[in-house]
């Protein structure tokens, strides 16, 4: 008697310091043997389709699903529990003849015909936790084994429910789909998933200025200063840039010498002519070069008077640090900097490809700047373009540009370089496509839909 009490204590305790479920089922399903003898011992739980399922099994660590024997116990403890038994929640021998044909030769070639019926269920704060551990034996069992197997069991029930994991499945498990309040809700979410709802997709976006004035080098050379600060405002004919004019300053003034040399031997050529006739052939000949080295002064000139870069426009100077152009060398064309009107803005949205469902031109906008917490503005699509590009964070987006519907919308007129999160609206879709479109793109993917 000592002994079997001992036993059971030492049972009761490897139970309770267990570390995970795994753990606990490999005990239950092999220490039970050392109160009460038995072949084979096979704990079942139940599925979301309430149906039984073998997660563990005496002698072996891990459970096949495929093989004969597993599918054997799953078939017989689903049609035992289908028969509505009075004592089916309680520790009892099964009655064989219960069985129909098929499960009573079955039972002959897998396992002995001895089982004993061990119900572990338990329902606590309206959580319920189903297990059944059977037990397999040769040997008739006897009252006494009953009477333990009876005592233990309470004990498996509490370490059970213990170990239990909270989560979606277990949710799921215990929710009864058979209450009408369930039915009503599910009904409810189906017909809520066909609600139109507008499409939209978020997107990064910056102000930038429409259609500025570019200051642009005339000829090549070094810039010598930039006259213009950064947010400066810019008046027309303003003198912007000075470019390095040494070369060409003297250039210009030897130009000019060698025109005053051409234009002195011709007035001495047109003198002796007078006396000469044979000087009057090279009269022609000097009026030639005349008019070429004033045409290399006019030149020289024209060159000269580029180093002075004057404004051509109006508006706000868009440059980073004139500092950094001073002394840099610049070729015919290179761009310097922007001048932008402040009324003259767009919007430059970087729509990634992956969200591009629905891209089309005279689509609603709203925007929100980040440092607007409570504003926001309207603004329509214009533009989009025809191929995608690299973001400077290597992300395929497509280039979209959008005009203001009302720049004083909010008595404000939004600066250029702001950045913020657009909102670019599409055609009505369902509420279920608009909640779960991504994983739907995904899918289409995956399997080639």
């Amino acid at each position: 008697m000592n002994n079997d009490l001992s036993k059971l204590l030492q049972l009761e305790y490897n139970c309770k310091n267990c570390e995970n479920e795994i753990e606990l089922y490999y005990i239950l399903v092999n220490q039970t043997r050392s109160l009460v003898d038995y072949e084979q011992a096979v704990l079942l739980t139940t599925t979301l389709n309430s149906k039984l399922s073998t997660i563990a099994i005496s002698d072996m660590t891990n459970v096949d699903s495929t093989s004969p024997y597993v599918q054997f116990v799953n078939e017989f403890t689903n049609f035992y529990v289908s028969q509505n038994l009075e004592n089916i929640d309680d520790v009892h021998i099964v009655d064989k003849l219960i069985l129909n044909e098929s499960l009573q030769r079955q039972l002959k070639k897998y396992s002995p015909e001895n089982i004993v019926w061990i119900p572990l269920k338990t329902i606590k704060n309206n959580v319920e936790v189903v297990f059944y551990l059977v037990l397999f034996r040769i040997k008739n069992f006897e009252k006494k084994e009953i009477e333990i197997i009876k005592h233990i069991s309470s004990s498996y029930k509490y370490f059970l429910f213990s170990v239990r994991k909270c989560g979606i499945k277990t949710l799921l498990e215990n929710m009864k789909f058979k209450s009408k309040y369930l039915k009503y809700a599910l009904i409810l979410i189906v017909l809520i998933m066909f609600i139109p709802v507008r499409m939209s997709v978020l997107s990064p976006f910056e102000v930038q200025a429409k259609n500025p004035f570019v200051v642009t080098s005339p000829l090549e050379g070094a810039v010598d200063k930039i006259k213009v600060e950064p947010n400066e405002f810019i008046n027309e004919n303003q003198l912007l840039v000075k470019i390095k004019d040494t070369d060409l300053k003297n250039s210009y003034e030897v130009a000019k010498r060698k025109l005053d040399t051409s234009k002195a031997q011709l007035h001495t050529m047109k003198q002796l002519g007078f006396y000469d006739a044979d000087k009057k052939a090279e009269i022609k000949r000097l009026e030639s070069e005349v008019k070429l080295k004033q045409a290399e002064l006019d030149f020289a000139k024209s060159q000269l008077e580029k180093t002075n870069i004057y404004s051509e426009s109006s508006g706000i100077a868009i440059i980073k640090n004139p500092n950094e152009w001073e002394g840099k060398p610049i070729v015919t064309g290179e761009r310097i900097f922007l001048i932008a009107k402040k009324e003259e803005i767009e919007l430059k949205i970087m729509l990634p490809v992956s969200d591009a469902l629905f891209l089309e031109e005279n689509r609603d906008v709203k925007i929100f700047i980040d440092n607007k917490i409570f504003e926001s503005w309207d603004a329509k699509v214009s533009h989009i373009s025809y191929e995608p590009e690299l973001t400077p964070e290597g992300i395929l987006s497509y280039k979209i540009i959008a005009d203001f519907k009302d720049l004083k919308q909010n008595d404000e007129i939004p600066k250029i370089g702001l950045r913020g999160t657009a909102k670019i609206y599409s055609y009505k879709v369902s509420l279920f496509f608009y909640l779960f479109r991504k994983p739907i793109t995904g899918l289409r993917q995956l399997i080639g839909w």
